[in-house]
């Protein structure tokens, strides 16, 4: 009997101590990830094809020729990048922003769409690997919120180091999430100021437009995460200084920029009704378009051959 008793009270106390940490555990998985190394993707042919780059690895394949550039971002992660300038002098500029789990290698083939509208004789274009992505330094990306820091970064160092002055972001998934941070979070458009810093226009492709709702949808995946829903989010909220509830399209886009969302109805991971709720709080947002495909799963608009 003292020995049934005994092992029950250990199996409470397992399942305490189990309930207590499950929300850190979970935590722990959104906000660390495996780095996707330029190695982990040229290396491996299935990761090309997922990528849509086939045999090409550097702009110069595009016929376009390169800089790399070293900086920091505004915590001093460092990061890395590729500019590409115009055919002729231009100080405006396209801003490539890949997503979660991905690096520059993804945005690169949209140089080929570039090429094909003649935007490389009006535009640079300016291609990062954000932290914990390709050559750029490992650290945690916080859904966004991080990523945010290293767009605004990016801005920052082309208007100082290469004199540009006129943006077009275009972001993808996570990435546009970063976006919309690294032009709507207040701490880092004050960044902006008395600079000749222009946001011309935004163009978020597949874009993740409220961490709270994503995250909520893909707790349904998780064993017991629904449950601990709110603790999880409150530990990644209390992370990022409680902006957490800020993360969102409706929050963070600024009304006066024009923007363009392109979003497939069949996405499986940034899904439409989580959009779709966004834009029911941003009816007076007048320079918002929406452009709806269909077919394409999560950012393969431009690969999808339809």
């Amino acid at each position: 009997m003292k020995k049934t008793i005994t092992a029950i009270i250990i199996t409470l106390l397992l399942l305490w101590i189990g309930y207590a940490f499950l929300p850190y555990i979970i935590i722990g998985k959104i906000n660390n990830y495996d780095p996707y190394t330029f190695e982990k993707i040229t290396g491996d042919s299935v990761m090309r094809a997922d990528y849509g780059i086939g045999i090409t690895s550097k702009p110069e394949d595009y016929g376009f020729k390169s800089e790399e550039i070293n900086f920091q971002s505004l915590d001093g992660t460092l990061l890395n990048s590729w500019y590409v300038p115009a055919k002729r002098p231009s100080n405006h500029c396209i801003v490539l922003i890949h997503g979660r789990t991905s690096n520059r290698l993804k945005t690169m083939k949209y140089l080929a769409l570039i090429d094909s509208l003649d935007l490389d004789t009006l535009y640079n274009v300016f291609i990062p690997d954000l932290r914990n992505s390709g050559k750029s330094q490992a650290s945690k990306t916080y859904m966004g919120y991080k990523f945010g820091e290293d767009v605004a970064a990016s801005l920052l160092m082309l208007n100082a180091a290469c004199y540009q002055d006129t943006f077009l972001i275009y972001g993808f998934s996570m990435g546009a999430m970063a976006v919309l941070n690294g032009t709507g979070r207040p701490d880092l458009v004050s960044k902006y100021n008395g600079k000749t810093i222009y946001i011309e226009k935004i163009i978020l492709d597949s874009p993740l437009v409220n961490v709270k709702e994503t995250l909520r949808d893909q707790a349904k995946n998780v064993f017991m995460a629904t449950m601990f829903f709110e603790d999880i989010f409150s530990i990644y909220s209390n992370q990022i200084h409680g902006f957490g509830e800020n993360m969102s399209v409706s929050k963070l886009l600024n009304p006066t920029i024009p923007t363009l969302i392109l979003q497939s109805k069949d996405d499986h991971t940034t899904k439409l009704d989580i959009l779709n709720s966004e834009l029911s709080k941003m009816k007076d947002f007048h320079n918002l378009e929406i452009v709806y495909f269909e077919g394409p799963d999560h950012v393969r608009i431009f690969q999808d051959a339809r």
